[in-house]
């Protein structure tokens, strides 16, 4: 990806997740706790990308916390990506899905959706 964009997995997560998940920013501890990530690697991550310019983080006034709030220029990025990624998606799993595979992804869907689990009484095979 970053071959395509200039943008590293870890930088995509990261803008993605400030955007999905916190509509341009979010607490550095959710950011980590979102990612799966210890503080210092997102930490070290996070100066990274504040020196392209793709996020900043500003101390919060109430508490100790730091807020990481998406740029301008990452925001730019992020757009800029998502066809990228979308297609590779789509090349690497979405295509190699047979219909078998979209029938029972649906029919899980739809159960997951309604709450059904009469369909599922029965161990897998």
């Amino acid at each position: 990806m970053s071959e395509h964009t200039g943008l590293s997995e870890g930088d995509y997560g990261i803008l993605d997740r400030l955007v999905l998940l916190g509509d341009g920013s979010l607490r550095q501890q959710e950011l980590a706790e979102s990612m799966d990530w210890d503080k210092s690697r997102l930490s070290h991550h996070l100066t990274r990308m504040e020196k392209r310019r793709l996020v900043m983080r500003k101390p919060l006034d109430t508490d100790r916390g730091v807020q990481v709030i998406i740029t301008t220029v990452g925001k730019s990025a992020l757009d800029d990506a998502r066809p990228i990624v979308s297609k590779a998606i789509r090349k690497h799993f979405l295509d190699q899905l047979t219909d078998q595979d979209i029938e029972s992804i649906t029919k899980l869907a739809e159960r997951t959706k309604t709450g059904s689990t009469a369909s599922c009484s029965a161990p897998p095979p």
